[in-house]
């Protein structure tokens, strides 16, 4: 038996063409996949898991780290302050009445004693303590006293200016003026008995004091912590050259791609308040790293290869590997053992449909029972269903025959109906084409009729709209030569404005003239004042010497010269106040000539002006004229303008009633053609629905006629395929 598909193909076709995939390679596939996939995700879990908990571990490890270098650190510095402060502290320090060159020698000696005590415990490597490169004070007004007495201004400097509030100050590493090496100064103020502050003791510190704490930090093999300002500038590191240079991480950064993501973490560190821990990229190599803040403002950084602590996952990945692969290749051998004991059974079923399907389609066969499971329930459903086939194989066969009869008999009738039934139907389809032939010359008709009643619609619609727009047009035509009446007389009032403006244009340019006139003779005369001024001068120092000479005579004459000495000491005076009030009439005429300068200078300015208005008040005057005739040729063209469209309008009434008759008419017609065109659909449809049922019973009978051959076909066939089972 040869079973075909939905498309008519044989199906064993399809299977030869069909790559052959058997259930126990789908089984063994579908259970390989869910174990891999079980492994895998539980694998992944487990490394996942263990990255995460080893992260926290080293990221708690490396903030705990980089919190206790701070400590040690801050302690360090506190160390330093608590010294200078203790010398602060010193009475012979606080006490005003000790100079302040008492005060250096005093400094200098307690600097020396606690450089040879570091000197001392370095010798017996006790303790890794600084050196004291200078020790000062300065008073409270910012001045250094030497020990010769001499003073510098300090008032400009960072250490001074943030201690003298009253505060401790640690500066960043700078290069000293004086000494040429890296140093740290640290400052703070001085009080005397009374708690006032009385000046600025500081002192400076290597620099590599700072980075000999930090070089001797490992963080694992590779790692080492180093110290940045506010400004991501270096300040300790194990290398000191990088402090020295006062490398800066964001300024590399600018230059060096490869450093952006370390000034990205350097930036966040800075700005942030509690210890931090990130992971970056340097130099392209993957970078762990926490940060805290000291009280200086300074931050610790702890950095160290992000491979160095993560390296052991690589070996857990390595072993859940082997161990995964070992499940797995031990799952896949159980399954397949499985599966070999469990197709041997289904092999048998396989066989034998195979030996009914293409052998001599014994259906007498049986499959063994054994033991109790699917397999035998499998065996015995199988061996049941093909007793049922058998059995209903021998009744088919039974009425094979019967139905053949009947079969041949059915189709000659159905033969000879099918002939009646298209004689039938092509009839119909004759009267159906003269039918929609008249049908198709009224629709065509009442189309016709239809546009031409359209056509005079819009052409009476069109008039109706040039009515419309006539009468307006007239309106706005009577409006417009109102318009032009209104604009000529506003013109002629504007013409006799502009006339006066002229007028007094004139007047003013001529006033302007008068006046600028006048202007240039009071500064001709403001000159001869002038003179008259200076001769006044010039006689009052006349007068002056002659006083002078009057009392000279005066002394050589003695006891009776006295009364003209007097008399001299007066014409002084005199003449002194009359050279003093000369030199003010001066200064007063110099002011008023160039006030009265300045005053001609713009009255010129007027008169150009004036002369530049007169001008343009003629031209605006012709403009005025030429438009006054423009208007009055407008006005008389807007009347005839009028005549004529009234003429429109009449002429455009007549037609309008001319075309609302014709509408009347086409309406008519287009309503009688229109009845005549329902009548012709109807007479239409009753013909399609005629044809299309004899069509329907055509086709109904043709089904029938082509069912009763393939039923009498089958008939054959199922009698054939029946004689090759054997019952």
């Amino acid at each position: 038996m040869n079973y075909k598909t939905e498309n008519n193909v044989p199906y064993t076709q399809i299977r030869k063409k069909t790559k052959r995939f058997s259930i126990r390679n789908k089984i063994l596939l579908v259970c390989s996949c869910l174990v891999f996939l079980s492994c895998f995700f539980v694998g992944s879990a487990s490394v996942l898991l263990a990255q995460r908990m080893l992260a926290n571990e080293v990221n708690a490890h490396f903030i705990n780290h980089a919190a206790t270098i701070a400590k040690v650190l801050n302690a360090r510095l506190n160390v330093l302050i608590q010294f200078l402060d203790g010398i602060g502290q010193m009475p012979q320090i606080r006490d005003r009445n000790i100079s302040f060159p008492e005060k250096m020698l005093l400094l200098r000696e307690e600097r020396d004693a606690y450089n040879q005590k570091t000197k001392r415990k370095k010798s017996q490597a006790l303790q890794n303590d600084v050196v004291l490169q200078k020790l000062w004070i300065v008073d409270a007004a910012g001045y250094f006293h030497s020990y010769d007495g001499s003073l510098s201004d300090m008032r400009k400097r960072e250490w001074y200016t943030k201690a003298i509030p009253g505060t401790i100050y640690v500066s960043s590493p700078y290069i000293s003026i004086t000494t040429q090496e890296m140093v740290i100064t640290i400052s703070l103020p001085v009080y005397d008995g009374e708690q006032k502050i009385i000046g600025v003791i500081a002192m400076d510190v290597e620099d590599t004091a700072l980075s000999n704490e930090v070089k001797d930090i490992l963080v694992g093999n590779k790692g080492y912590c180093y110290v940045v300002d506010s400004d991501g500038t270096i300040i300790a590191h194990k290398d000191i050259e990088k402090v020295s240079e006062k490398m800066n991480i964001f300024a590399l950064a600018e230059s060096d791609n490869s450093f952006a993501s370390a000034a990205s973490f350097i930036k966040q560190a800075i700005q942030s308040e509690t210890p931090t821990v990130d992971v970056y990229k340097k130099e392209n190599i993957l970078q762990i790293a926490s940060s805290a803040r000291m009280h200086t403002g300074w931050t610790i950084v702890v950095t160290a290869p992000y491979s160095e602590f993560m390296g052991v996952l690589g070996n857990m990945k390595r072993t859940l590997f082997f161990i995964t692969a070992g499940i797995i290749a031990t799952a896949l051998l159980a399954i397949i053992l499985m599966m070999k004991a469990i197709m041997h059974s289904i092999q048998q079923v396989v066989t034998t449909l195979q030996n009914i399907s293409r052998g001599d389609g014994d259906l007498t066969v049986s499959l063994p029972l054994i033991g109790n499971d699917e397999m035998t329930d499998l065996s015995q459903y199988f061996n049941e269903t093909i007793k049922k086939i058998r059995d209903s194989v021998d009744a088919v066969n039974k009425n094979t025959i019967t139905l053949k009869e009947v079969g041949v008999k059915l189709s000659t009738n159905m033969t000879e109906t099918a002939s009646a039934v298209n004689q039938i139907n092509s009839n119909i389809n004759g009267v159906k084409q003269q039918t929609l032939t008249q049908a198709v010359s009224v629709a065509e008709t009442a189309a016709t009729v239809e546009e031409i009643v359209r056509t005079i619609k819009q052409l009476n619609g069109s008039i109706e709209s040039q009515a419309t727009s006539v009468a307006e047009s007239s309106s706005s035509v009577e409006q417009m030569v109102s318009n032009i009446a209104s604009i000529t007389q506003i013109l002629e009032k504007a013409n006799i404005a502009i006339k006066e403006l002229a007028s007094a244009t004139a007047d003013g340019k001529d006033t302007i003239v008068t006046s600028n006139h006048v202007m240039q003779q009071i500064a001709n005369e403001s000159g001869g004042l002038l003179e008259a001024s200076s001769i006044i001068q010039h006689i009052a120092s006349q007068t002056n010497l002659l006083a002078m000479n009057a009392a000279i005579e005066a002394a050589h004459a003695g006891d009776s010269g006295k009364g003209f000495a007097v008399v001299a000491d007066e014409i002084r005076k005199l003449a002194e106040e009359s050279s003093t009030q000369g030199k003010n009439i001066t200064t007063t005429l110099k002011t008023l000539s160039g006030e009265i300068e300045t005053l001609s200078i713009s009255s010129q300015t007027v008169k150009d002006k004036f002369n530049a208005i007169f001008e343009l008040s003629g031209q605006v005057k012709d403009t005025s004229n030429r438009l006054m005739e423009a208007m009055q040729e407008q006005k008389q063209s807007g009347i005839e303008v009028l005549s004529a469209i009234k003429e429109i309008n009449n002429v455009t009434v007549q037609v309008k009633n001319g075309s609302a008759e014709m509408l009347t008419g086409g309406e008519s017609v287009a309503l009688e053609m229109q009845k005549l065109d329902e009548l012709t659909r109807l007479i239409t449809d009753s013909m399609d629905e005629m044809a299309s049922g004899a069509i329907q019973i055509n086709n109904a009978v043709q089904e029938v006629n082509e069912i009763t051959q393939k039923n009498k076909e089958s008939i054959e066939k199922l009698a054939n395929e029946v004689k090759k089972f054997k019952v």
